[in-house]
């Protein structure tokens, strides 16, 4: 893990995480092979651009090769998915900390994928903290979404990165978990 370096995506980058992407997107793979996690929605390499553009790719990179990503979008960006649009609409009935979400100045995590050697190893809290500091003095929370069947994700959320599980919700004829985390301030030097 120790050669692994974080830092924000170039364009070179779009084409390994693409990579990545569809070798770990749910309609590629296998009912067992999906039991070790799975993004859900593709994407191509103009959605990658602009996500960039919005707010941040992160990816982990070793010897010139992508082994991970995280994207981390804007409410306003994000309003163009259906899912992610649904999902926002719950945010007034959704309390986190005491509070509704719709209170918090939130920016949406996820996509997040690792490769399957990468897993269970550091790197999805090294994306994490390199995510967090890209974004740190612009928002205080971060809400992400997780599909009920994939409980590897779940898990690693919630036990690796400390989200907090908020409510169940559906989207065509799917079950996701609405997680969020308060993104700490940056210390002062």
């Amino acid at each position: 893990m120790t050669d692994i370096i974080f830092r924000r995506a170039s364009a070179g980058d779009y084409p390994d995480i693409l990579v990545l992407h569809r070798k770990n997107l749910f309609s590629n793979l296998s009912d067992q092979s999906r039991q070790n996690g799975f993004v859900s929605i593709d994407m191509d390499d103009s959605q990658l651009a602009a996500i960039n553009e919005d707010l941040a790719v992160i990816v982990a990179v070793q010897e010139k090769l992508v082994v991970g990503y995280v994207c981390g979008t804007t409410q306003e960006y994000s309003v163009q998915f259906p899912l992610l649009k649904h999902m926002m609409s719950l945010y007034q009935e959704t309390f986190f900390q005491g509070q509704p979400l719709s209170n918090y100045h939130s920016f949406l995590y996820g996509p997040v994928c690792i490769a399957t050697a990468y897993r269970g190893t550091g790197v999805l809290q090294g994306l994490f903290q390199a995510l967090l500091a890209q974004i740190a003095t612009r928002f205080n929370a971060g809400v992400a979404f997780v599909a009920k069947d994939n409980p590897r994700s779940l898990r690693a959320h919630t036990q690796k990165l400390g989200m907090e599980l908020l409510t169940d919700f559906e989207f065509n004829g799917k079950s996701y978990v609405m997680l969020a985390f308060t993104v700490p301030p940056l210390p002062h030097s």
